[in-house]
């Protein structure tokens, strides 16, 4: 839960309560929920509003295209009709398969920069990952071609980390129909695992986290963590000549075809210096884009200022499994709305170290229309 994107009203109130507070944990329990419901509050109204025509008009059921729950699924939104007595710190309860893929399904449509993400299905514990070869070799299967294969196939164990959510289930959601239910959860639980997601996919150090396509993914430092990718300062445009070199990368020495880049960015060099690179005034007026072949924009907060990132999509496989539910017990009962921390098993990792190349992004260079000096014969002459 971002508090930076609240109105100043609230970041100030849940602030000061959070520094006045005697019980701390009270005090987080109560933020949660204050901040919770002013982001979700459209998204609560509306499913409300909804549930409760549903329930006279079944014609409108049937054009709001609600999902058959299967029976785990049922059974877990039961469970919400009263999580105190359901779902206890003590009690671990994990949720469907189902609704993890369905989850990150959602996460994937959603986000610009995820949707360039491989998504391991979420009963898998143990997924590979492999180069391509570029190529298909006839003959018999010696011991070299197995030695080859072996090399280039490597296995990612989804089972290595846990990434932690906190969850808010108001009072108003817990006495909708669990087609309801199903849509607000899995609505926040996307929300809440996509930034944990995409900042692991940037840079995860491996250790605590996937490794992110700007860490090496065979090289470690003594704490554990993966080395940063070395910044290369030699993008200045998006010529071919000035990309070559990314281009050539990207390529995992000629393996793969590269037919359009993407570049992701934070929102300020994006303003201040991809912009003014990738576009240029046109001779017939107004703007027109420069780059030689297509370039793919995706511009996000997590990527760090003054560091971009060309890359290119399906070669980075991310999964999450065995995603436990249970209740927030550090604080005293609310009646209005309930916490529940959503623990999931993940990992991600690209296919290769070539699959993304870090840049300065400031030593981009403005573009400017080329201009001819012709010189004309004097008459006479």
């Amino acid at each position: 839960m971002k508090i930076d994107t609240l109105d100043k009203e609230l970041q100030k109130k849940v602030v000061t309560m959070l520094n006045e507070a005697e019980d701390k944990s009270e005090a987080i329990y109560q933020a949660a929920v204050m901040i919770a419901e002013e982001q979700h509050k459209h998204l609560i109204s509306e499913l409300v509003e909804e549930n409760a025509r549903a329930a006279a008009d079944e014609d409108y059921r049937k054009k709001l295209g609600l999902r058959v729950l299967t029976k785990e699924e049922t059974s877990f939104y039961e469970k919400f009709k009263d999580i105190k007595q359901a779902i206890t710190a003590e009690q671990i309860d994990i949720l469907p398969t189902s609704i993890i893929d369905r989850t990150l399904d959602d996460i994937k449509k959603s986000s610009d920069i995820l949707s360039m993400v491989q998504m391991a299905p979420a009963d898998v514990k143990k997924w590979i990952v492999a180069e391509h070869s570029g190529k298909a070799v006839w003959g018999n299967l010696t011991d070299a071609v197995q030695g080859e294969l072996s090399a280039s196939i490597k296995g990612l164990n989804i089972e290595q980390h846990k990434m932690t959510a906190y969850i808010v289930i108001p009072k108003a959601i817990r006495d909708l129909a669990l087609p309801f239910v199903d849509r607000y959860f899995t609505a926040v639980l996307a929300e809440a695992m996509q930034d944990g997601f995409v900042t692991g996919y940037l840079s995860g150090d491996g250790k605590t986290g996937p490794i992110g396509i700007m860490k090496q993914i065979e090289t470690f430092k003594e704490d554990g963590t993966a080395d940063d990718k070395a910044v290369i300062n030699t993008v200045k445009k998006f010529s071919p000549k000035g990309l070559a070199e990314v281009r050539k990368t990207l390529t995992n020495n000629g393996k793969r075809t590269v037919s359009e880049l993407h570049l992701i960015c934070n929102p300020l060099d994006e303003a201040e210096y991809v912009d003014p690179a990738l576009y240029g005034e046109a001779l017939t007026g107004g703007y027109r884009n420069t780059s030689f072949m297509p370039i793919v924009k995706h511009v996000d907060a997590n990527c760090p200022q003054g560091k971009g990132i060309f890359t290119i999509p399906n070669v980075y496989v991310m999964g999450a499994t065995s995603f436990e539910v249970k209740e927030y017990d550090q604080t005293k009962a609310m009646d209005d709305a309930d916490l529940v921390i959503g623990k999931c098993y993940a990992n991600g990792r690209a296919v290769d170290d070539n699959c993304a190349v870090v840049f300065d992004i400031t030593k981009l260079e403005e573009y400017k229309l080329p201009v001819t000096t012709a010189t004309t014969p004097e008459q006479g002459k």
